[in-house]
């Protein structure tokens, strides 16, 4: 990877880190010490050793800080061992990102020279970044890592570094003004007038929110002052024999569902093609009408009768009435969610004729299917 490339993104994390809340140093003159390990370029042919450095800068009252630095390693040449001191220069600017607690990371970017002595004098371009850790408001324990690419040699060594970060000048005067008394008057305690609570019916909701003024003494009653009603038939919890009642279901004055006194015949006017058992979905509102019914007085049961003219033979008569019985018994159990103990299915064929079957009209009257509500 080119140092090109690294630059590039260096620049990046500038401009995204411009975007953060940024640290605000305290302003002023610094000075870092620090020690570490310089890792040269295996093509260099020199060993890798410790460095020491001192940096000399000035922290603006911004994210951005300069800072000189000189570094010092002694290395010896990988092929004879003779030593090879190194003496480095750098103009550096850093870049503080967000604070998190104590700490702050910085990006760091500079250009300067290395001196091989005895040997080259290359310009360097260098960048990196780190870590500042506020030991207190002037020192900074400081980490701090770069890679050097030697512009003329195309090496790429690095340097990783841990020192001390003073911070002298610029700070804030303190002042011995002494603060003055403010005199506020005295305000006047106000008694709180105390509302009084109405409660005519004592079941804990009071009288101008009560929807139910009058319920009976012990009864318990919902956020509007009514009495329950668990099963949402319309009577009371305190007054419901029959708790549990199905919903929609039709009961009494005691919560219990209302018995049939006699059976009900309701006829459909459901008509099949010729030699058909289908039920064509025309027919289903008048089925969906029994069907409520059935859901309006839960303890009835339902008989389906399917009945026929006198054409054709008697016994293929009384065979398909049944299995017409049979197909609108199925779309109330099946589609329509009524439970099939509740629900038989009879074919009476010609057996039950309405009129004479002398007559078209007569006949077509006669083609029928009628349902037998009754108690169980």
């Amino acid at each position: 990877m080119s140092f090109l490339l690294n630059k590039r993104t260096l620049l990046a994390g500038l401009v995204a880190a411009s975007t953060v809340a940024q640290a605000q140093p305290e302003e002023g003159f610094t000075v870092a010490p620090s020690v570490g390990y310089y890792n040269m370029d295996n093509n260099r042919k020199v060993d890798n050793t410790e460095a020491a450095s001192l940096g000399l800068g000035y922290q603006f009252g911004n994210p951005w800080a300069l800072e000189f630095v000189y570094l010092n390693a002694d290395s010896e040449a990988s092929s004879n061992g003779s030593d090879i001191d190194v003496d480095q220069f750098r103009l550096d600017a850093l870049y503080h990102l967000a604070e998190r607690g104590k700490l702050v990371p910085y990006l760091a970017a500079g250009v300067g020279t290395t001196d091989f002595s005895p040997g080259s004098n290359n310009t360097l371009l260098n960048a990196g970044g780190g870590l500042k850790y506020a030991l207190n408001d002037i020192v900074d324990l400081r980490a701090d890592f770069r890679l050097v690419n030697d512009i003329e040699d195309h090496e790429f060594d690095n340097i990783t570094t841990l020192g001390l970060h003073f911070v002298f000048g610029n700070q804030p005067e303190t002042t011995n003004e002494p603060v003055k008394a403010v005199e506020e008057p005295v305000k006047a305690i106000e008694e709180p007038v105390k509302a009084v609570f109405m409660d005519a019916d004592k079941d804990g909701i009071e009288d101008a929110k009560d929807q139910c003024s009058n319920t009976p003494v012990g009864v318990s009653v919902d956020m509007q002052g009514c009495a329950l009603d668990d099963d949402q038939d319309g009577v009371a919890n305190h007054v419901d024999a029959c708790p549990g009642s199905e919903a929609g279901a039709e009961v009494d004055a005691t919560g219990c569902y209302v018995v049939l006194e006699k059976a009900q015949t309701i006829r459909l006017d459901v008509q099949f093609a010729t030699n058909s058992t289908v039920v064509d979905q025309q027919y289903y509102a008048n089925i969906e009408e029994v069907a409520a019914f059935l859901k309006k007085y839960p303890e009835t049961t339902i008989a389906v009768e399917g009945h026929t003219d006198n054409t054709g033979a008697a016994s293929y008569n009384l065979a398909l009435s049944q299995k017409r019985a049979q197909a609108v018994a199925d779309v109330l159990v099946n589609e329509l969610n009524v439970d099939a103990s509740r629900v038989t299915a009879v074919g009476y064929g010609e057996e039950r004729p309405l009129f004479a079957n002398d007559t078209a009209a007569n006949r077509e009257e006669n083609r029928r299917v009628v349902t037998v509500v009754s108690s169980k």
